[in-house]
């Protein structure tokens, strides 16, 4: 049926998806930051905008498709919640 070295596998590639939506949100959510800063320094944006563009071309060239989705999807989730939902949140504040 089973041998232990697939059931590691099976574990390691469930841990490789897992870190990396936890990368993917972290690398949103670090993009995003910079970009909404009050000083807008245009050298920090365009080397983090550079980085995280490096980070998905590497990813897509080195590892696997489950990895690579899992990082997009991180990083889906954290631009659509800091980047639209907060955003919208702190608006509605501002005018009330």
């Amino acid at each position: 049926m089973f041998n232990l070295r697939e059931i590691l596998a099976l574990l390691g590639a469930f841990g490789q998806v897992i870190g990396l939506i936890v990368f993917g949100v972290a690398a949103g959510w670090f993009t995003l930051y910079a970009f909404r800063q009050p000083e807008r320094h245009w050298g920090l944006q365009s080397v983090v905008f550079g980085v995280f563009f490096l980070f998905v071309a590497l990813l897509a060239r080195f590892s696997s498709p489950g990895a690579f989705g899992g990082f997009l999807l991180g990083a889906a989730g954290a631009f659509l919640y800091w980047g639209i939902f907060k955003k919208e949140a702190s608006e509605s504040e501002e005018e009330e």
